[in-house]
């Protein structure tokens, strides 16, 4: 019985680690491309950072959603 609890936990680890780490490697590679300076990196990696992030969450409740269906 605490099998799927277990693997429920386990899942929302994965998630919320991918949820942190693909976005932080998209905002660091693009502002190494971008920015020069340390101001824009600074704005340029938490917009870019808060813009993956959100698009990874909403794409993560879709398909959370479609599998409780």
């Amino acid at each position: 019985m605490n099998e799927p609890q277990q693997s429920f936990n386990k899942a929302l680890k994965i998630m919320m680690g991918l949820g942190v780490l693909l976005p932080f490697l998209v905002a660091s590679y693009t502002c190494q491309l971008l920015c020069t300076s340390l101001v824009e990196k600074a704005l340029t990696f938490s917009a870019v950072f808060l813009f993956v992030f959100l698009i990874f969450w909403i794409v993560a409740r879709t398909i959370v959603q479609f599998l409780d269906e």
